[in-house]
């Protein structure tokens, strides 16, 4: 399958709750929205980064892990955590390849999200950490769909995984 081809595939098939995470994640005009997302992020990053890091070394390529960032951030914030969701399993190639188009393409959103943060005065080095270990590669997205088409997941499971990424990541954010 074309490189084109695959990510339509997965855009397409994760769009509506893509949409959806958007609008829960909201406008981050607000310290306490930004809050809000950093306490999201870290109990989505904490579930779901462990998986990542055992099924990348089977696969070959390695996400920037966020939970110990977004922990940071937190911690400069004086904020408290949430606890961790229940991550969904992964139990091939093909789904841990969907998890990754979910979290590798969440960087494209980390550069606005970063510049509101540091509108709000939040910075590398103090309570954005996660923000630049996520965007500091500008040609790290490309790299990682040239990987994508050379893995060549089998479509359906990596549609079925990032679905259940994508609601991981929404019941990090509507929980309290």
């Amino acid at each position: 399958m074309t490189q084109h081809v695959l990510r339509s595939v997965l855009r397409d098939g994760t769009g509506d709750l893509h949409a959806t995470l958007d609008a829960q994640v909201g406008a981050l005009n607000s310290p306490a929205a930004y809050l809000a997302y950093l306490r999201g992020s870290h109990a989505f990053r904490s579930a779901i980064d462990p998986l990542l890091e055992a099924g990348s070394a089977r696969i070959g390529w390695r996400p920037v892990m966020l939970s110990d960032a977004t922990a940071r951030d937190l911690a400069d914030l004086g904020a408290g955590r949430r606890s961790p969701v229940t991550p969904p399993a992964l139990p091939d190639a093909a789904a841990v390849a969907g998890a990754l188009y979910v979290v590798e393409g969440s960087s494209i959103g980390a550069t606005l999200i970063a510049r509101r943060a540091a509108a709000m005065g939040y910075t590398a080095g103090h309570g954005a950490s996660h923000l630049a270990l996520q965007t500091g590669d500008p040609r790290r997205w490309r790299r990682f769909l040239d990987w994508l088409h050379a893995a060549d997941p089998d479509p359906a499971r990596a549609v079925k995984a990032a679905r259940a990424v994508f609601q991981t990541a929404m019941t990090a954010f509507t929980q309290r």
